[in-house]
């Protein structure tokens, strides 16, 4: 069985595209960072639909902690072959109004977040010769 991660997947969006993942036979890791409860709702909604699904939570901005956390995942259910970068934040402030640090944290949720995510997992993708990354944006 091909698995599957989805970043930001406790969210509207990444519920949706982890519900379509798992009816299309795909073991789907459901990522979350500040809804650890609502991954594990739409991982038991994935199984009540009669597919396969865990969740998993970090932070996608720490380097580390997302590498520890994805190196873990793979010993544990093997490499991942397909990766949907959903994760992002966006800060409602027009351009004029926004600080450095609200900046720094949209680039780090949205862009350093694909580099920490798929990093870990593209070696062990490889090996499998077969993959998806979808980057959302």
């Amino acid at each position: 069985m091909k698995k599957a991660l989805v970043s930001g997947g406790s969210g509207a969006l990444g519920e949706a595209i982890s519900r379509t993942l798992a009816r299309d036979g795909l073991h789907v890791v459901v990522h979350a960072h500040a809804h650890p409860a609502r991954a594990e709702r739409i991982v038991e909604t994935i199984r009540a639909e009669g597919g396969s699904a865990e969740a998993i939570c970090f932070d996608v901005r720490d380097h580390q902690v997302c590498g520890d956390a994805l190196e873990a995942l793979v010993e544990r259910i093997g490499p991942i072959q397909v990766i949907v970068n959903n994760a992002g934040i966006h800060d409602d402030v027009p351009l004029a109004g926004m600080s450095e640090a609200q900046w720094h944290n949209v680039v780090s949720v949205s862009l350093d977040g694909f580099f920490n995510v798929t990093r870990p997992l593209l070696l062990h993708m490889l090996s499998t010769r077969w993959g998806r990354i979808v980057n959302l944006s």
